[in-house]
């Protein structure tokens, strides 16, 4: 009982710890200096050594500075300096939260205009996620199709997604058989749908996809 007492009262400490290293830095530095406040976090999981089995919690608080963060600068200047950081410590600290993979999924490739990072990231989520999994192959596909223009490797996601099992699954195979025809490969998309087809049990997916095959087979 001490020792789990001991172990949150560090945890606070260091939450503590960081919220007033960035309240002092917000009100005492000069503003034409001003360094963001969570320039002091470490680039890696050096941070675990001293969370004590605690990495859930802290990736929490640190997912709610974010979001913080990012309103605050979503407002004023929309540059976003340290949201990639926070994002990689918080799936480093808590690899199944889900919610930092969806913003590095959805925001994240606009705000940085650098699409390798949401990659990255999303890379990590199709690793350590299970439930999910079919959430971060759609933000993959789609990341493929509009920033890097790659159809058939967005087809590729989508099918992967269209695998696990989620209330979408019909739509995302019927996506992944549309971009396997933009990408050139009219039989492969309509094989896939066939087989997806043959191999549900659903009979509402089933009725999705006929109407998908007969509508693929007429163009």
């Amino acid at each position: 009982m001490k020792s789990k007492l001991f172990r949150g009262v560090i945890v606070l400490v260091i939450a503590g710890g960081i919220y007033y290293s960035q309240t002092y830095l917000s009100k005492h530095t000069d503003p034409g200096w001003k360094t963001e406040s969570f320039s002091y976090l470490p680039d890696n999981e050096r941070i675990k050594d001293f969370l004590l089995g605690y990495e859930t919690t802290m990736s929490h608080y640190l997912w709610i500075r974010s979001v913080i963060y990012f309103g605050e600068h979503y407002k004023s200047d929309k540059h976003y300096l340290w949201i990639v950081n926070m994002l990689d410590i918080i799936t480093k600290l808590n690899p199944l939260f889900y919610p930092a993979y969806e913003f590095a999924g959805v925001l994240l490739p606009d705000i940085t205009k650098n699409p390798d990072i949401s990659r990255v990231l999303l890379e990590r989520g199709l690793t350590k996620l299970r439930d999910r999994q079919w959430n971060i192959a759609f933000y993959m596909g789609m990341l493929y199709y509009q920033k890097y223009n790659d159809t058939y490797t967005a087809a590729k996601y989508f099918e992967m997604a269209s695998r696990y099992t989620s209330p979408h699954k019909a739509k995302y195979a019927t996506l992944a058989a549309a971009f396997y025809k933009k990408a050139g490969l009219d039989n492969y998309g309509l094989n896939f749908l066939v087989f997806m087809y043959e191999t549900s049990d659903n009979p509402e997916v089933k009725r999705h996809l006929k109407e998908k095959i007969d509508n693929y087979v007429r163009k």
